[in-house]
């Protein structure tokens, strides 16, 4: 894509983006009135980051092959080419830049760079990480662990490394899997010291580490979509008190001493990790209010949220449904390519002259009508869309050989034919703007000479350009 239209297009995606976030919005809201227990469970959060990420997909339900009119796959075009060309005759095209194309490549620059800004804080804060972890002792004795814990370390491969740091443990990494313990946590009661290592081990079984950096690395790319960081939130609170009814459900009488070593773990903590980056028994981000409920529920008697058959149906079922409308409606935005129509389109080459309208007749066409309108032009000349659309062929193979290397752009219910090209700057599913360039003029196919041969059909049908461009007068 050109410059000029590059906002237009990622303007289009980024409000696709915004409006299906704020209609799953809606959705999840329903839903909390529906079963409040459902938004408590992680698992539900990472489907809405799923679900919210299908606008930047390139999903379809149908290809395009079965846009292409059948008049396309036949030889009934046979261009003509005119030698003399008429200096008075060109003609130009002066290409404006409206203000709002401005204010939209200007919105798009904000965006790009704030994404930028925020992915090097991400890696930044990554680096800050693993330069602390670096400085921490490895543990390869594992004396003080338990004997499960030991064949469960060894068994995954999980780096243990001790810090005198007073921090909450926590887990990192996203191929290599680091759990970080502070020292004080072997001065407690060998039970409480068993259930905070049992917590990071089960953290590491739900591969929650990975989910916490694949939510940091979105929310930090799509900083100005709220939904995302709110998801984020709520996955982080809910992945911790989903944990916690983990543990507590293999060792039901433990309640006491687990949130013993909860509120030992707060008191003995004066250092801060980076908690959006990893599953820390208590992090950075936790509120005075999420500790307290985290401690309420520890020592209730129904701590234990269960998510059964149904509720993992329900979940898989609504995320397919979403996903489905999504592609559906995406499909739908491809076929009628926004449904933006010109009035007038864009000459197609610039200082170029029409030698063959349509309709005419000639005997290099063996006396058959020409369905199209060619436009004379030296070789390589820059060829620009006269319509807006969805690039639906873009090669020398789709079409009757006598078209040569072709662009086919569809918009709504007519195809807009670029013939004869020499290359292309366009690809199939691309979306391209009037004004855009597409390629440049060439001489393959069945031709006499270097020009554009340009065809408007609407339900397989011809039209004649000349209602739809600016044409030349013919002489």
């Amino acid at each position: 894509m050109t410059s000029q239209y590059f906002g237009n297009a990622v303007l289009w995606q980024i409000l696709a983006f915004l409006a299906w976030s704020f209609l799953l919005y809606g959705i999840v809201k329903i839903a909390s009135r529906m079963s409040n227990q459902l938004l408590n469970w992680p698992v539900f959060w990472q489907a809405c980051l799923v679900v919210a990420l299908l606008p930047f997909l390139p999903v379809s339900l149908h290809g395009y092959s079965a846009l292409i009119p059948d008049a396309l796959r036949s030889a009934d075009i046979e261009s003509q080419f005119s030698f003399l060309v008429d200096p008075d005759g060109l003609i130009t095209q002066a290409v404006n830049r409206p203000e709002s194309q401005i204010l939209a490549n200007a919105l798009i620059m904000v965006l790009i760079i704030g994404s930028i800004y925020s992915l090097l804080r991400f890696c930044l804060d990554v680096k800050k990480l693993q330069n602390f972890v670096k400085q921490t002792i490895p543990s390869d004795q594992l004396r003080e662990f338990d004997h499960q814990h030991k064949a469960i370390i060894r068994a995954k491969n999980i780096h243990v490394c001790i810090t005198d740091k007073a921090i909450s443990p926590f887990v990192f990494g996203f191929f290599k899997v680091t759990m970080v313990l502070p020292d004080y946590i072997f001065n407690l009661q060998g039970e409480q010291r068993f259930l905070l290592i049992e917590h990071e081990l089960v953290h590491i079984e739900r591969k929650d580490p990975k989910a916490v950096l694949i939510f940091r690395l979105c929310s930090v790319l799509f900083w100005f979509n709220p939904f995302i960081a709110w998801c984020e939130r709520r996955f982080l609170q809910n992945m911790e008190l989903d944990c916690d009814a983990s543990v507590l459900s293999h060792y039901p009488n433990a309640k006491r001493n687990y949130a013993e070593a909860l509120i030992n773990c707060i008191k003995l903590s004066n250092r801060s990790i980076n908690s959006a980056l990893t599953t820390s028994f208590f992090g950075s981000s936790s509120k005075k209010q999420d500790l307290e409920k985290r401690i309420r529920l520890v020592m209730s008697s129904q701590l234990r949220r269960h998510y059964g058959l149904v509720a993992r149906l329900l979940v898989l079922l609504s995320s397919s449904l979403l996903i489905f409308g999504a592609a559906t409606a995406k499909s739908g935005l491809t076929a009628q390519d926004f449904t933006l129509s010109e009035d007038i389109g864009k000459y197609p080459v610039i200082n170029a002259r029409v030698s063959s309208g349509f309709n005419e007749v000639n005997k290099f066409r063996g006396s058959q009508p020409h369905k199209g309108v060619d436009f004379t032009a030296p070789h390589g000349s820059d060829i620009v869309a006269s319509f807006s659309g969805r690039v639906i062929v873009a090669d020398a193979k789709s079409l009757h050989k006598n078209y040569g290397k072709v662009v086919l752009v569809q918009q709504s219910n007519k195809q807009y034919l670029y013939a004869h090209l020499d290359s292309f700057n366009v690809k199939v599913g691309q979306f391209i703007m009037a004004g855009e360039k597409l390629g440049t003029v060439g001489i393959t196919g069945r031709v006499t000479g270097p020009h554009l041969h340009f065809a408007i059909l609407q339900d397989g049908n011809y039209l004649d350009p000349s209602l739809y461009l600016n044409l030349e007068p013919k002489n």
